[in-house]
């Protein structure tokens, strides 16, 4: 997992940790909450806010706490959304990738845990946009091969 270069925010920006689970589960969801605040704080990470959906499909995008986060995020509210995993935002890769750059465009930084996902894997180099890529085209694979055994 590659480390992430701490970013200064504004007082009043939040740092988002989103979780998400697609069966109402409270252990998992506190699992997902402790290994999240767990980073933000080994991070420096100050003026955090949990957004949780417990029980909600990542196959569609109109979750309560996502919409929360979003219109978060359009206040200017938030600079950092943390998730553990690209599947916690969503589990269609093109819809998963619009939504990263869309906050990407509004200056929201994007941080994946466990799929080594920081600001860096962002920059404008076509290798590290290909290793972006690659991950989120892994990400996609591993995911239809799970929706077909569990559909």
């Amino acid at each position: 997992m590659s480390k992430s270069k701490r970013i200064d925010l504004p007082q009043n920006m939040r740092v988002a940790l989103y979780c998400r689970v697609a069966r109402e589960d409270d252990e998992v969801i506190a699992m997902q909450q402790s290994a999240l605040l767990d980073y933000a704080e080994k991070q420096g990470y100050k003026n955090i806010s949990v957004y949780t959906d417990n029980g909600a499909s990542g196959v569609n995008f109109s979750r309560p706490a996502l919409s929360r986060l979003e219109a978060d995020i359009q206040a200017g509210l938030v600079g950092t959304v943390i998730v553990r995993s690209l599947c916690r935002i969503g589990r269609d890769f093109i819809k998963t990738d619009d939504w990263i750059a869309g906050i990407r465009r509004k200056g929201v930084s994007f941080i994946s845990i466990s799929d080594g996902i920081t600001d860096s894997s962002f920059e404008e180099t076509r290798f590290a946009r290909d290793e972006f890529y690659n991950t989120l085209l892994a990400y996609n694979r591993k995911n239809r091969r799970v929706t077909r055994r569990s559909g």
